[in-house]
């Protein structure tokens, strides 16, 4: 019988800010200019799973082109409401809502004042069991010429995986350049991780006003940034923060 790894775990800091500035300071990596990763005249589609990750996977490649009057356009796979685990119903709608309100505060720190935010409201926790309803939208909704951007397939927790996933073979179907941002896969990962594909990483450079919008969206996310309960921390802990706040974002291709 052959051995299955298992899956990733997501829990504790995970691998230290100063283990990876340390390998990505010594490891090659080929650098990704905004001119290879997408034209002026193209649009830009970000399909996130959960509030937040817009930003977190790609929020200064979202500044960097809408402030070149690039069309930026965004699919909100989920709310985000079981983010804080066990609460009733009524209480995991009002949190989707407050998620709904930060990313559009979120947006605006990205200098888009006026988002085009498609909200599938899939179940938090839950995409897998209804990726054919994300894949059916995505091929009604993407156009050829579109480069879209969403979370890794291997990324580790369940929502990213199946959304990159699916997001990934519309875009085979329908002939879209597709970039696949790390999240969670640089918690648990360790450096030289057999479990990545580094071959295929690619990082774009940011400015100074792309770095600082991307800290400025990522601060509108209050419910993931204060404790969730007294017995549970935020869901955004110092070491994803320490990432979001690198001079490069990464994306397989």
């Amino acid at each position: 019988m052959v051995a299955v790894a298992a899956p990733p775990r997501i829990e504790g800091e995970g691998t230290s800010e100063s283990t990876w500035q340390h390998w990505l300071g010594a490891t090659p990596c080929a650098e990704l200019s905004m001119a290879q990763a997408l034209a002026p005249s193209q649009r830009l589609v970000v399909v996130a799973p959960h509030p937040d990750d817009e930003v977190l996977a790609c929020g200064a490649l979202v500044a960097l082109h809408a402030a070149r009057g690039g069309e930026v356009v965004f699919v909100a796979v989920t709310d985000g409401e079981a983010s804080h685990g066990g609460l009733c119903l009524q209480d995991r709608r009002g949190l989707a809502l407050q998620r709904r309100e930060e990313r559009l505060r979120g947006l605006a720190r990205l200098g888009i004042a006026h988002p085009q935010v498609h909200t599938l409201a899939l179940p938090d926790g839950d995409v897998q069991a209804h990726g054919g309803l994300l894949w059916g939208w995505l091929l009604w909704f993407l156009r050829p010429r579109d480069v879209v951007v969403s979370t890794w397939e291997g990324d580790g927790h369940p929502d990213h995986d199946s959304t990159g996933r699916v997001t990934q073979g519309a875009c085979l179907r329908m002939g879209c350049r597709f970039l696949a941002a790390p999240v969670w896969m640089w918690h648990w990962a360790v450096p030289a991780d057999a479990r990545v594909p580094w071959h295929r990483l690619r990082r774009l450079a940011l400015d100074a006003d792309a770095c600082g919008r991307k800290q400025a969206a990522l601060s509108a996310h209050v419910s993931q940034l204060t404790p969730r309960s007294a017995s549970l921390g935020a869901v955004l802990g110092r070491s994803l923060l320490a990432r979001a706040a690198w001079p490069h974002e990464y994306f397989f291709v």
